[in-house]
């Protein structure tokens, strides 16, 4: 679809509705999810994830499911356990499946932890399954080996040192490791291949089946997986053999099909942005891929004869295909697509099996043989019926140095041209990430739900976004709220000046950094009413302090937390909180270890202190991101709470000052002022 240029004419189109059904959000949280799509080797049929939503209050189970590639196919779902099964891998000859489950083999083994996840074998694959191992902890992911003999498992395993039984916890202490494990598949033996003191996050075989390369970290949590791992090849009795240079992107790292190179992925000197490199093994050296390229890459797969990968990368706003040269390193744009997937599985035929979205449709598994591109399922068919709004995607400049900037711009399906909308701004999460076109309609993407009750809902990808280059990408280094935040209220000025919004009735909210911004914004000059502060960071020192995601977060934005805290309090929303003249809405999960739940308490009681309306929902159980963590009753909430408080602040002649209460429906556990949500 053409990009809507926002310095040239106002939307000239008129948007009919039909008379369908009114998204509420139930039907958002509700919707069964589908991951992880793969093909088999020789591309008959694709094996899949679809989680289903059950008890409001639990998280649903995730099951199997399989499709036939050919046209006109039925999917079906694989017997499977009432726990769930899920993370299904073909054998290397297709005629088996692994998958990781949560069930018993009648009464539990000794060594197997009860209802631990485990590895699974179905073998053939639509035969009833049986357990490999058993595994001394829980499992994380596995790969076979070329030959289909042996699997290799990551294994989070209880540390053998005893406990003190007192209940302390020092935190200097490994809670678990991390190991990885070799399954011999016919005979069931297993044993351990790596040492404790390295934290396995990934792993993957030599096309001999003689050596492993590890991705690991020398500690636990999100800290190493994300920022402080290496990538070192072993060879099956755990011997390091290589070490490859710098810190290690989370990009699944694999070899060549000579086994002579390894694709990686490793961090810039700016810590946040990552470079994705071949190195060779003789030379020592690294071919730089996509030097010339301003998307980022987010999976890669050989071709078979190793000059050459496939890879799934993002550019601007959409995920894109794209063709890489093993030898210069050039990155060739081959097709877009829309969602925002991370990862593809492909046949010996070439064929990719990958999950995507449409506008019109949530995530469904998607097929491509290069020429033809096709949707296998319809895995969610009621939305066919839904009152969907209209997607636009959106450019204008900004007013300071011309940059151009980019987002997407969600409208009522009535929507008439000259006639100015009440607009939420949802600001995405990050800040390296970006709105991606596709389906938006969840629990923290909220544009198709509100714009069936009338508002537009304008998504800017501002400084600091993913998918335009490193320069882009870091050009809010030391700036969180200032750069980025004008880049949005130049997107906003844009579209007022059309008359797509309406400046009277302006609203920001966000998640994770889209909650920061929207703390920034609420304390500082802006067209906004109103503010949504979803697990937002607001007091940038304590966060940098405390997060699981450690030094390696905030740091590579303003330096040491502790000698800049001068430069940090600048840039926290907390700072400027007796300059906020606007009613704010706070969620947060308790269990929220990325930014504790005591960022939106400092923010909600300092705001109340001054007597600026306020209100606080915390959601117990609940961890940072809410999708696949929790049942959908919580994400439901997060959604009805954003509508009624656009609703109540959106709407002429509301009260700042002395706001009426959201109306307590204990059967839809609503709760008012800093309460917490019923488990």
């Amino acid at each position: 679809m053409a990009i809507l240029l926002l310095s040239g004419a106002a939307l000239a189109t008129v948007v009919h509705a039909q008379a369908r059904h009114v998204i509420t959000p139930t039907d958002i949280a509700t919707l069964k999810q589908v991951t992880d799509a793969q093909i088999a080797p020789e591309g008959q049929q694709v094996i899949y994830n679809v989680r289903t939503s059950g008890d409001p209050a639990k998280l649903g189970p995730t099951h199997l499911w399989v499709v036939a590639t050919g046209t006109g196919a039925h999917p079906r779902q694989l017997p499977g356990s009432e726990e769930g099964d899920s993370t299904p891998r073909w054998s290397p000859d297709g005629r088996a499946v692994a998958f990781l489950a949560m069930r018993h083999a009648g009464a539990p083994k000794q060594g197997m932890a009860p209802l631990s996840t485990q590895l699974w074998l179905a073998s053939p694959w639509d035969a009833p399954a049986r357990p490999l191992g058993p595994l001394p902890g829980s499992v994380n992911g596995f790969r076979w080996s070329p030959d289909g003999r042996q699997i290799a498992v990551l294994v989070n395993a209880e540390p053998s040192v005893p406990a003190s039984g007192n209940g302390v916890i020092d935190v200097g202490r490994h809670p678990s490791v991390a190991q990885v494990y070799l399954i011999d598949v016919a005979g069931g033996s297993v044993r351990v291949v790596t040492s404790p003191d390295m934290f396995a996050f990934d792993v993957d075989w030599s096309p001999d089946g003689k050596r492993l390369i590890v991705r690991y970290g020398t500690g636990p949590g999100l800290d190493y997986f994300w920022y402080q791992s290496r990538v070192a090849v072993l060879d099956l009795q755990g011997q390091q053999l290589a070490l490859l240079p710098h810190r290690a992107t989370a990009l699944h790292p694999s070899f060549s099909p000579d086994g002579r190179r390894v694709v990686y992925g490793y961090f810039n000197t700016n810590g946040i942005t990552g470079v994705v490199a071949i190195y060779d093994f003789a030379t020592g050296q690294s071919t730089l891929i996509g030097k010339d390229w301003n998307g980022s890459l987010r999976d890669l797969q050989w071709s078979s004869d190793g000059r050459s990968l496939t890879g799934l990368g993002f550019e601007n706003l959409s995920p894109v295909f794209v063709d890489v040269d093993a030898v210069g390193g050039k990155v060739i744009p081959r097709f877009p697509i829309k969602g925002d997937p991370y990862e593809f599985s492909r046949a010996s035929n070439g064929t990719l099996a990958f999950v995507a979205s449409t506008r019109q449709q949530p995530e469904e598994v998607w097929l491509s043989s290069g020429k033809k591109t096709r949707v296998l399922t319809d895995t969610n068919p009621q939305v066919r019926d839904w009152q969907l709004g209209k997607l636009e995607m959106v450019q204008w400049k900004s007013r300071r140095d011309g940059t151009t900037l980019q987002g997407l711009l969600m409208l009522p399906a009535d929507a008439h041209a000259g006639q100015p909308l009440k607009t939420l701004v949802q600001i995405h999460g990050g800040p390296y990430d970006a709105w991606s076109d596709g389906w938006l309609g969840s629990w923290h993407s909220w544009a198709q739900m509100l714009a069936m009750h009338g508002y537009a809902v304008f998504m800017p990808n501002p400084r600091g976004s993913d998918g335009r280059g490193d320069a882009f990408a870091t050009a809010n280094v030391g700036d969180w709220g200032g750069s980025d935040f004008q880049d949005v209220l130049d997107g906003v000025a844009a579209l007022e000046a059309q008359r797509i919004i309406d400046p009277d009735y302006v609203a920001i909210g966000g998640w994770s950094y889209g909650g920061y911004l929207s703390a920034w914004a609420a304390g500082h000059d802006g067209p906004f009413k109103t503010a949504i502060v979803g697990a937002g960071m607001t007091d940038l020192t304590s966060m940098a302090l405390t997060t699981d995601v450690g030094y390696s977060f905030i740091p590579p934005y303003f330096g040491d937390p502790v000698r800049e805290r001068v430069r940090y309090a600048a840039h926290s929303p907390l700072t400027y909180v007796h300059d906020v003249r606007m009613p704010v809405l706070i969620m947060h999960g308790e269990r929220d270890l990325r930014v504790p739940v005591f960022q939106g308490e400092m923010f909600y009681n300092a705001l109340k202190q001054q007597g600026t309306s306020v209100e606080m929902i915390r959601y117990p159980g609940a961890p940072h991101w809410f999708g696949g963590a929790v049942g959908p009753a919580y994400e439901e909430d997060v959604q009805q709470r954003v509508l009624d408080w656009l609703n109540r602040y959106l709407e002429p002649h509301h009260d700042a000052v002395e706001p009426p209460k959201i109306p307590v429906i204990p059967s839809k556990g609503r709760i008012p002022l800093d309460t917490r949500v019923p488990r």
